[in-house]
């Protein structure tokens, strides 16, 4: 039986089938009342389901498995990110507004730049000179010119900008729409969409199709969403649409001091202002962190005055702040600390053993650990870099080839991930795409180049193109290519044998990927498993042992007992880039992140002096948030 405070017990506990807004400071459980009300609401009636929203695959994981030993709990509770949601809309409905079957999702940059690319090659306009770029050999100014462009179409999406509104806004450039447009074209010839077009196309489906919507409602009259301080215009609007006039069960949770998407579009407006206006909901307040230590939430009041509450049966944990003469002596500290906490392998304050799984290091880039990296290296203190949800591309031929061959085999006219596919078997890509026989047309040609393995890589080419799209046999294919992998391992020498080793370790994440998305209930389809793959919900941390250095985006919503919070420097944390007041107040936001995943101890450093990459030191201010936290 979960224990609740009065506060909690209080929102858990209210009236079924109105909106709430929960304000819920960091520590002060949150996702416990999130999972409790929605508990309730499935105790409490009959046949109703609920659709809990989140904004990372691992927090939809952990509402999940806290709400398994509720009856029927996968049939009538929809756990999922908005894009994981929005995605099975336009999966199921996509057709309603013309779009074509089985889009597929382009969610690397590089991808998305070599569409928009060829976008511009096909209306004849001179790239470098639309780019600004007078040089050719001035890769870095187009590449960031080129971003700057992405950027600014997505900024279109997330924020729903009609043809009018984006045309007032680039009065300076009358064939910025035209661009918009041809690179929005370019995504659907090549049957594909960017990861922003799932929430654009899946509004656009609630809005223009009604009866779809009404189709989700019949079964779920309940809708919460996490973190709803982070929501983007496109975001919110999805859940609008995804309710309509009909869901008045609407919890939102969330804290304006954790807004940290800023890049992203996202406003805490959103939940404190437009949830107001649009729900009308009773609102509630927690303050009162339960996580942290006081030493931790003192802290976190100096940088967010009022933004916490000790508990009374909090313990008094540590906090301290140090400066060392640079980055060098910044990460010996810190190596030296971690050898004397495994050493004394106990502490009241700690719940079991002192472990480098109790700890984590944080900074506000990963550019920061470079000295560190070194440091634990040279004493062989086991540690990885915390990674983003996506998966990670694969390094060995034939697990490129793998992947590669399912995006073709799934969409024949991507062109995109086809020519990729030609450049690792080092053969001419096709003049036409689109042929239903293409892989194999591939593996012919890929039988007389000079690759690693040519053989092997033809065959998996051969076996992807002979899957059952609908119920695809992924553990027999692991199983033949892991045995013919294998046989190859007995003459490999060199380089070679190191591709073997690769491919198979390689093939093995492959299956163990297959098992996972069946495990989870996410289809059984080639292309629900291709979607689920770059919506990031398959993924697991990768050589996950030792210490977790991470940033502060990427620790979001996690929490170590112990966190060494880095390279506390003016320009760095605060970022260099954040100059307006709404930037340098999201930098703030961060900080108040990073210090709130502790649990018992925190401890903040900064080097006087950094190497620039050129090579010269340069002197540093302490950041103004160290200085906060010093008063």
């Amino acid at each position: 039986m979960i224990q609740l405070s009065s506060e909690q017990s209080a929102i858990v506990h209210s009236p079924i089938g109105r909106a709430i807004l929960v304000l819920a400071s960091a520590g002060s459980g949150k996702t416990r009342v999130l999972t409790e009300r929605a508990r309730y609401i499935l105790e409490n009636t009959r046949k109703d389901g609920v659709i809990a929203l989140t904004f990372t695959n691992k927090a939809a994981e952990e509402m999940q498995s806290r709400l398994s030993d509720l009856d029927a709990v996968e049939e009538r509770c929809w756990i999922a990110t908005i894009h994981s949601v929005a995605q099975r809309v336009l999966a199921q409905y996509g057709h309603t507004i013309g779009l074509p079957s089985d889009l597929h999702i382009y969610e690397r940059d590089q991808d998305r730049k070599t569409i928009f690319l060829q976008s511009l090659r096909e209306q004849g306009i001179d790239i470098d000179t639309y780019l600004d770029v007078t040089d050719t050999k001035m890769q870095k100014q187009r590449e960031k010119n080129l971003q700057h462009l992405l950027d600014e179409f997505s900024s279109i999406k997330r924020d729903l900008l009609s043809e009018a509104e984006v045309k007032a806004i680039h009065a300076d450039n009358e064939n910025f729409w035209t661009l918009y447009q041809a690179y929005q074209d370019a995504l659907l010839n090549s049957g594909g969409m960017d990861f922003d077009d799932i929430l654009v196309y899946a509004h656009r489906i609630l809005l223009e199709q009604p009866w779809c919507g009404q189709i989700y409602r019949a079964k779920y009259k309940h809708v919460c969403v996490d973190e709803a301080q982070d929501l983007n215009k496109a975001q919110y609007e999805f859940v609008r649409a995804l309710c309509a006039d009909e869901i008045t069960s609407v919890m939102m949770v969330g804290d304006p001091d954790q807004m940290i998407y800023g890049f992203n579009g996202s406003s805490h407006d959103y939940l404190c202002k437009r949830f107001l206006v649009d729900f009308s909901p009773e609102q509630f307040t927690l303050k009162k962190n339960y996580r942290s230590a006081q030493a931790v939430v003192r802290l976190a009041n100096r940088l967010k005055p009022g933004s916490q509450i000790e508990s009374d049966f909090a313990l008094e944990g540590r906090s301290r702040i140090k400066d060392f003469p640079n980055e060098v002596a910044e990460a010996t500290w810190i190596c030296e600390t971690i050898d004397k906490l495994l050493q004394k392998k106990t502490d009241p304050e700690i719940e079991g053993a002192i472990t480098l799984d109790t700890m984590v290091v944080i900074a506000r880039n990963r550019f920061v650990f470079q000295a560190l990296e070194e440091e634990l290296n040279t004493r062989q203190i086991a540690f990885y870099l915390k990674k983003q949800e996506q998966q990670v591309e694969p390094g060995s031929v034939f697990g490129r080839v793998l992947d590669l061959a399912i995006r073709v085999r799934l969409n024949p006219k991507d062109w995109v991930d086809g020519r990729k596919l030609c450049g690792v078997l080092k053969i001419a890509p096709p003049q036409v795409w689109g042929a239903d026989d293409l892989l194999k047309t591939l593996a012919s040609s890929a039988r007389r180049s000079d690759i690693p393995f040519a053989e092997l890589q033809a065959k998996i080419m051969i076996a992807v193109h002979g899957l059952d799209s609908n119920k695809p046999n992924i553990p027999k294919l692991c199983s033949d290519f892991q045995e013919s992998i294998q046989s190859l391992s007995t003459s490999a020498e060199g380089s070679e044998a190191s591709e073997v080793e690769r491919s198979l370790q390689e093939l093995t994440e492959f299956g163990k990927s297959w098992r996972t998305f069946r495990q989870r209930g996410l289809g059984e389809s080639l292309q629900a498993f291709r979607n689920a793959m770059a919506l990031g919900q398959l993924s697991t941390e990768v050589n996950a042992a030792g210490l977790a250095l991470s940033t502060v985006h990427t620790m979001k919503g996690l929490e170590k007992d112990i966190v060494f919070l880095m390279g506390m420097c003016e320009g760095v944390f605060p970022d260099y880039r954040a100059e307006s007041q709404q930037e340098l107040e999201e930098e703030r936001n961060n900080a108040f992140v990073a210090v709130t995943r502790a649990r018992r101890w925190i401890n903040i450093s900064y080097p006087k002096q950094r190497k620039m990459p050129w090579g010269a030191l340069v002197l540093q201010q302490p950041s103004r948030f160290v200085k906060m936290m010093s008063e």
